[in-house]
């Protein structure tokens, strides 16, 4: 078998006297053998060095530091113990714990990592080596869908070489499974059974109160250690509720002709949402690793991932709009004792039609100026991954290695997003029921915190209440990658360069999107607003004449029960709780709500799109092993060399009367689109090295560089061009999106990385300093062009739809204008992304007694940026803002103590600094700033024997809102609160 050499800085760190960890969980220790990915692991002869085994979670800590200690580029790691010793719900909270590393919680639980100041679109995750996809369609993985108890190390490449696989501008995530022919034990089998208690969740009738997480795994060597099987269940059930006020975001109105004195400019929020989302999170995974070694020059492994995950989520509580229908002098909206502050309003009295001089919905000549209605809201998702792999390696001989690498991974998501809305009537038992215009609303925002609400009305009454509308508008997205590599390692034997890889991989990535529409009635706006008669021409005495009813529905008794929002938020207005499929059966039993691809709903047919990515790559990369002044240095130079076709197929518009004739879901023809692919290709040249030069026994100085670079999202690569006919409180405006294209390209970065290492001697830890740079050449962007001339820029704008012809109301014809142009571009300009990076982790252990159990790992990391992108933030005018995602300070901090391999316990706290980010509101994103924040967890655990152990953990421990702003602190955006998870159970090893 060939003998990997030892390079001369692993031997003399080992000579210094390196600890290594051992820890007792499903995620063993790291492989020791030589891949394409990890070419400085070594193989070490017992006798050479002697190891000192510490376990627990100072053991794993230790762990994580070795790896860091012997990788060839700027990496940093969590091992099994590390990955299991707090209460994660899946691998993104464990990771966020690292340097540099931070997440942005989607309900409560972190799903998206940014690194070093990038989003999630920047950081390429890989599963043993190999490309993950996202089961919602961009390069960002859902971390969510990998539970924390099936991944036995994971590592965060900061730095690239030449064969890793590309697209990792902020980073590279690794997620690595077990090998049980590594563990010296020939059986290992694990248990665990942990149950969770959620304080908000137990209040919220979409939710239960409880929930579980419950683990299995298996580890066992075979016929004389040739053959391993590894194989792992997890399943998690786990109540979620998000407590929240949503304000949408504020727009520059003048008020000067509708009130005396009013001002002329002045930011206004068209309204808010007030809702709890309650509902339940349940991911069954499997992780399954076959390993073959029938000679010591030969090896093979099969592995298989599998995650399935369906969030249940129901929002129900109350939405006001069109609070910005002041500045209509004609309005029936009246504001009295205004808060004004910064240059917003910042809240009044609200009355709807107070002369009562106005007709309500659903007279023609109705007006709807102020909207309240009570959300039931379904928005789960129900999604899946599936990875599978093969390889094998093979040592031709002593001097050449060669790997062959099958890889398949797949994802997909159902997002519903189905919509029933209830509003409020003079009587829900007349026959032509009308909409109530007595609403009065007092609000006022109060900055960060909660702001004070309250209406004339009770929205739980059941003899004023009716359900108005029902709507779907479904996402369904699938991704698929397939990829093929074969690396080759050969070994030299010379002073400076200690082995040449090289490799090719060639591999084919598929995005679609799906979409579809139901809407019972006419439009959303009128249906959820109380219109639902539809009018034809006036009768020969001037009489409005009905063509179409789409009657509200009565809600009985035993159908709707009246709630509240709880938590820090309790004290807001009460509002109905429906059973969506009951009030659907028994309103509209006989109607078919299948949503639909229509033509008069354009965006439901061409945002139904593929788009394709083949992508082949060659490197090579020349490991150093030299001695330079007396130095040992170690590392590695190379280039990647990377060819990209990328392309979209699907509908463009190319004018009425100019396309093929096509037909929609109802078999309704448009000749004004064709079917095409378009698309681009591309070649890219990535150098890089790496150098880690060893100081002393116990000291390292690194260096690297690297040219990068990060995909589009796949969606983002779609062609498009859609265009929205919208009726807005100035005018009517045609807008166009073509906001995706197929012809965008990566973005690129030159990134330069320099740290110093240094390993403490009398005690088990490490001090870390880095500074990087990263130089941005190319960074795509959205440019949205106002008022844009269609007709000068030879773009032709489609047929009004019938339905956007005429006012509803007065039957006038509507008149239209160009509105907003957006696109996205190659050009937007770079500039620097730059940090630093400081770490500290010891373990105390020189302390007297009990104290020594001590440890501590402390992380801190400050970027800084020039570059900006004008800015979405209301009240901002495109001014110069931060690029997404980028938090200026991050730290994290564990303090843990180990007492007599019995007792343990740890408390961590992570922290971000203010960002820049995207809320959701009126189902869309609205760029926002996000406030500080600072999530505390804590575990204790305690060993009954050396295979039983208790454990009791507590997740975010202060309950920390997270909460969002428009520019300006008064001005709120978002405030949720999701409550604290209390976990307790019990681990059994054998």
């Amino acid at each position: 078998m060939n003998k990997f050499k030892p390079s001369i800085l692993t031997l003399s760190l080992l000579a210094a006297g390196l600890t290594f960890a051992s820890v007792p969980s499903f995620a063993q220790e790291e492989s020791e053998a030589p891949t394409a990915e990890q070419s400085t692991a070594v193989e070490i002869d017992e006798e050479q060095v002697e190891v000192i085994e510490v376990t627990g979670f100072r053991g794993s800590v230790i762990k994580s530091l070795n790896t860091k200690r012997y990788a060839d580029t700027v990496v940093d790691a969590i091992s099994a113990d590390d990955i299991g010793g707090l209460p994660d719900v899946s691998i993104a909270d464990s990771l966020t714990r690292l340097p540099g590393v931070t997440s942005i919680r989607v309900d409560g639980q972190s799903s998206e990592l940014n690194i070093r100041g990038l989003s999630g679109g920047f950081v390429f995750s890989t599963l043993n080596g190999r490309e993950q996809v996202s089961s919602a369609g961009g390069r960002n993985v859902q971390f969510d869908q990998f539970p924390s108890e099936l991944i036995h190390q994971a590592q965060v490449y900061k730095s690239q070489k030449a064969s890793l696989i590309e697209g990792g501008v902020a980073g590279t995530i690794e997620l690595q499974t077990a090998n049980a022919l590594q563990n010296e034990e020939d059986t290992k089998v694990r248990f665990s059974a942990h149950g969770n208690w959620n304080e908000a969740a137990a209040d919220n009738e979409d939710s239960d109160t409880f929930g579980r997480r419950l683990t299995a795994s298996y580890q066992g060597k075979f016929l004389e250690d040739t053959v391993g099987v590894s194989v792992g269940l997890a399943q998690m059930f786990q109540p979620t509720v998000s407590s929240r006020f949503v304000n949408y975001q504020f727009d520059n109105v003048d008020l000067s002709n509708s009130y005396d004195g009013g001002p002329e400019s002045i930011l206004v929020s068209s309204g808010f949402e007030l809702n709890e989302r309650g509902g339940e999170d349940e991911r069954n995974a499997i992780v399954l690793a076959l390993n073959y070694e029938p000679r010591d020059d030969l090896r093979f492994q099969a592995d298989v991932f599998y995650s399935d995950f369906e969030s249940d989520k129901w929002d129900r509580g109350i939405r006001v709009s069109g609070l910005n229908n002041i500045q209509n002098p004609n309005s029936g909206l009246a504001l009295t004792n205004p808060v004004v502050g910064n240059g917003a309003l910042l809240g009044g009295t609200f009355s709807r039609d107070p002369n009562n001089d106005i007709d309500a919905p659903p007279f023609k000549t109705s007006a709807r100026d102020m909207n309240v209605q009570t959300q039931a809201d379904d928005n789960s998702t129900e999604s899946s991954v599936f990875s599978w792999g093969l390889k094998g390696e093979w040592d031709i001989n002593d001097q050449l290695m060669m790997t062959v690498d099958f890889a398949h991974s797949e994802a997909e998501e159902t997002y519903r997003d189905q919509v029933l809305r209830m509003a409020y009537f003079e009587d829900s038992s007349a026959a032509t029921p009308v909409i109530d215009d007595n609403i009065v609303m007092t609000y006022e925002l109060d900055g960060l915190d909660i702001p004070d609400v309250s209406f004339n009305q009770d929205f739980t009454d059941l003899n004023h209440m009716m359900v108005t509308s029902s709507e779907s508008y479904p996402h369904i997205e699938e991704n698929s990658s397939d990829a093929v590599r074969v690396d080759f390692v050969y070994e030299l034997d010379n002073e400076y360069i200690r082995s040449i890889e090289a490799g090719v991989r060639v591999s084919n990535r598929e995005y679609e999107l799906d979409r579809g529409r139901f809407l019972y009635g006419t439009n959303d706006f009128n249906m959820r607003n109380g219109q639902y008669i539809v009018y034809g021409p006036n009768d020969a005495d001037g009489n409005p004449t009905e063509t179409t009813r789409y009657q509200p529905f009565q809600i009985p008794e035993e159908m709707a029960t009246s709630t509240s929002i709880g938590g820090d938020l309790s004290g807001m207005p009460g509002f109905l709780s429906v059973n969506n499929a009951d009030i659907l059966n028994a309103w509209i039993p006989d109607v078919d709500r299948t949503p639909l691809k229509r033509w008069d709903h354009s965006w439901t047919m061409s945002q139904s799109n593929m788009v394709e990515e083949d992508v082949t790559a060659i490197y090579v990369q020349a490991n150093i092993d030299a001695e330079i002044f007396n130095l040992p240095v170690t590392g590695n130079f190379g280039i990647r060399a990377i060819e990209t076709e990328q392309k979209s197929t699907g509908l463009i518009n190319v004018g009425a009367g100019n396309g093929d004739v096509l037909y929609d879901d109802r078999g309704v023809a448009s000749d004004e689109w064709v079917k095409g692919t378009v698309g681009t290709e591309y070649t890219d040249y990535l150098p890089s090295f790496n150098l880690n030069f060893a100081i002393t026994d116990d000291d390292q100085l690194r260096f690297a560089y690297a040219k990068v670079l990060a995909r589009p999202d796949m969606g983002d690569m779609a062609n498009s061009g859609n265009f929205a006919f919208n009726q807005e409180v100035d005018g009517n405006f045609i807008a166009l999106d073509s906001n995706t294209s197929p012809f965008i390209r990566p973005f690129y970065a030159d990134q330069i990385d320099v740290s110093y290492e240094h390993y403490f001697v009398e005690t088990d830890g490490a001090f870390v300093f880095a500074v990087w740079n990263k130089d941005i050449e190319n960074y795509p962007g959205t440019i949205v062009d106002e008022n844009f001339d269609y007709a000068a820029a030879g773009i032709e704008v489609p047929p009004v739809p019938a339905d956007k012809q005429f006012d509803e109301t007065t039957g006038e014809e509507l008149v239209w204008e160009n509105g907003d142009y957006t696109h996205i571009e190659n050009n937007a300009e770079g500039g620097y992304i730059r940090g630093i990076e400081i770490g500290y982790t010891q373990t105390f252990k020189f302390l007297p007694g009990a104290f020594s159990g001590l440890g501590a790992n402390l992380n801190f990391s400050y970027t800084e940026s020039e570059i900006e992108r004008p800015s979405n933030v209301p009240g901002e005018d495109s001014a110069p803002g931060p690029i997404e995602g980028l938090s200026p300070r991050v730290y994290s901090a564990t303090i843990f103590y180990d007492y007599d391999d019995k007792f343990s316990a740890r408390v961590s706290a992570r922290h971000r600094a203010e960002y820049l980010g995207r809320q959701i509101a009126i189902g869309d994103s609205q760029s926002a700033y996000f406030e500080k924040e600072t999530i505390v967890s804590a575990q204790t655990s305690y060993n009954w024997t050396e295979n039983l152990q208790t454990v009791l953990s507590v997740d975010n421990l202060t309950d920390e809102p997270n909460v969002s702003y428009f520019g300006d602190t008064s001005r709120t955006g978002t405030i949720q609160y999701f409550g604290r998870t209390i976990y307790f159970g019990v681990n059994y090893t054998m």
